[in-house]
């Protein structure tokens, strides 16, 4: 996978449902089915692998905790018969928060070779595309991690430059989420990241797709985030603000930084300031 810093790289990142299915009988790698294991059982594309890493929270964003948090993961996909230089087609649904987090992580570990289906499988079937219900099983193999760091924010990171100039945090949950408002059972707390802004993770789609690059820089110009921003989403696990990233990213938003760690993290540490009440512009 390009680091994200590799913008021009990011015009094969997307794969449309047509192209699968025109290339699929000669695909050259794994697909990855990112839902959850019913849905997968349910059906499927066609030798599609079941493998999910979005019921693993991040312990911690400090060194410690997301070197268990990428082991675990690792182990994962070692099972699953996925090494760095696999080729991958990663699919959900639709163009989902499982498959942009599943994809971020990909990335993250240093794998070289990840592409998001673009639409997922409600798209794939609305193009022709077969679906099974036999389960695929692939050889395991040895995932050696190679971190990519770029693309990621810790909380140590966030809370020491709030005020930075030319950073931007944005909340992409439920607006209760972000007022304080929702009754989440795992957060310790309730509010959000301080100077954060609102944006629902839904904004960047339409239709179960990314919405266009001009479309997204028009949205973010409108809550007055400029173009040369340093963007930090976050959310509760880092899912939907996986799909924020890969949205950023290919609208081509040089430096977005994903916050795994997310409210799940940070509402269990107690030393990081947090705020309530409504969203706010820039």
């Amino acid at each position: 996978m390009p680091s994200p810093t590799e913008l021009h790289s990011l015009d094969a990142f997307l794969v449309e449902p047509e192209t699968l299915l025109a290339t699929f009988a000669n695909l050259d790698g794994l697909i990855i089915d990112a839902r959850s294991p019913e849905a997968y059982a349910a059906g499927h594309i066609p030798g599609a692998i079941s493998v999910s890493t979005y019921d693993y929270f991040v312990p911690n964003t400090k060194p410690e905790g997301m070197r268990a948090f990428a082991n675990q993961a690792a182990a994962l996909y070692g099972a699953a018969g996925i090494t760095l230089d696999t080729p991958l087609v990663v699919y959900d649904d639709d163009t989902g928060v499982r498959v942009a987090r599943e994809c971020w992580l990909l990335e993250y570990l240093g794998h070289r070779q990840v592409r998001l289906l673009h639409g997922g499988l409600n798209a794939w079937q609305q193009s022709g595309g077969p679906i099974s219900t036999t389960a695929s099983v692939s050889t395991p193999r040895q995932f050696e991690i190679q971190h990519s760091s770029s693309g990621f924010m810790a909380a140590d990171s966030l809370v020491t430059e709030l005020n930075h100039p030319k950073r931007v945090v944005i909340d992409v949950r439920d607006e209760l989420e972000h007022d304080g408002l929702d009754h989440t059972a795992c957060c310790e707390r309730r509010g959000h990241v301080p100077g954060a802004v609102w944006i629902h993770w839904s904004a960047f789609l339409e239709r179960g797709r990314f919405k266009s690059a001009e479309a997204i820089r028009a949205l973010l110009h409108s809550r007055g985030i400029k173009d040369d921003d340093e963007i930090v989403p976050y959310c509760h696990r880092g899912a939907r603000s996986a799909n924020a990233y890969w949205a950023l990213r290919l609208a081509g938003y040089p430096q977005v930084r994903n916050y795994i760690g997310s409210w799940h993290e940070w509402s269990a540490r107690s030393e990081l300031p947090l705020e309530l009440g409504h969203r706010q512009n820039r």
